[in-house]
């Protein structure tokens, strides 16, 4: 009976959740007169997120971790309870909830958000208007209240209703206990975006980092939300001192690695970064920068993503020059 009520109030807010598109911008709606190729970075992300399987690992005893639906979303048990981290695509909520309790055999009282980005907070509302407790970096709540613009990828997203945003925030750090497990959540600063938060899980040894790395693509760097590529590699560089061969990394994006994985790709930003640097300090232009395919023996591991090496590079050389847009 308790699983029949449950489904009834997912059919609910499901209904709300599509007069909430209805009557705002909508989760993936792409912003008129920008970049065609920011156009297709969302376009190709919203197809893979609403075609993709939704599939199950278990991570360690009690935590488990969904992918295909959006970011990849982690489930911990308590005592009598489940956390999730993120919330996945909207669309598919109902999908994630069974999933999760099908693995959990427990409710969904807890909820952190690794940042605003709908394909990790497109839940919210669905979880939020079951009374889930809903935690977050304090920017996070800040850009879910409000319309945001992503101009590079042509996302135009917000804001979200009241049960969907986050019901406790923190500033740089908070900690959690959820049964045998320690959550430490830690923001170091404006990365991907400026509410990114990464959760070290004690003692299974697993860091859920969120789209600070996507495995193995590019990544977006959300620059109108503060994001930045010196900010992903200096928190790169937190985790990677805060981690070891034994830690499981949990991405915003692709399959579960390892630190020697993200450790490649804190080297290929830098070295990226640097070839890019080394571009603006000759006076190049952005389109300049692109024609030089400074990412070129880079694309064949890491380009077969939404987001292409064109692309990358220009959210790199906005980033590092303040141009393109960059705040919001």
């Amino acid at each position: 009976m308790q699983r029949i009520l449950q489904k009834i109030r997912l059919a609910f807010a499901s209904i709300q959740l599509i007069i909430f598109a209805l009557l705002t911008t909508g989760a993936a709606i792409p912003v008129a007169g920008q970049v065609a190729t920011g156009e297709t970075v969302i376009q190709k992300a919203t197809e893979q997120f609403e075609s993709n399987p939704l599939k199950t690992l278990s991570l360690d005893s009690g935590i488990w971790v969904f992918t295909g639906d959006g970011g990849n979303v982690t489930a911990i048990v308590g005592d009598g309870s489940t956390l999730l981290i993120d919330s996945g695509l909207d669309s598919r909520v109902g999908e994630l909830t069974d999933a999760s309790f099908k693995a959990t055999a427990r409710p969904v009282t807890r909820l952190v958000n690794t940042h605003w980005h709908f394909d990790h907070t497109g839940g919210n509302v669905s979880f939020g208007s079951e009374s889930v407790t809903i935690i977050a970096q304090e920017n996070v709540k800040r850009r879910l209240s409000s319309v945001q613009n992503v101009p590079f990828i042509g996302l135009r997203d917000g804001h979200y209703p009241t049960q969907a945003l986050p019901t406790e925030i923190y500033s740089s750090s908070m900690s959690l206990r959820q049964g045998a497990q320690q959550l430490t959540l830690v923001n170091y600063g404006a990365a991907h975006t400026d509410g990114d938060t990464i959760i070290y899980i004690a003692p299974a040894n697993i860091a859920v980092v969120g789209d600070i790395f996507s495995n193995p693509f590019y990544p977006i760097i959300d620059l109108a939300s503060g994001g930045s590529i010196d900010g992903i590699i200096d928190s790169l560089n937190e985790i990677l001192a805060l981690t070891d061969e034994q830690t499981k990394i949990v991405p915003g994006h692709g399959p579960v690695a390892t630190r020697s994985n993200l450790q490649n790709y804190r080297d290929m930003l830098v070295q990226v970064r640097e070839r890019i640097k080394v571009l603006v300090g000759a006076g190049r232009t952005m389109d300049e920068a692109v024609t030089a395919a400074p990412t070129r023996d880079f694309d064949a591991q890491w380009g077969r993503g939404y987001v292409s090496p064109d692309v990358f590079v220009r959210m790199v050389f906005a980033s590092l020059t303040g141009s393109g847009n960059a705040k919001r």
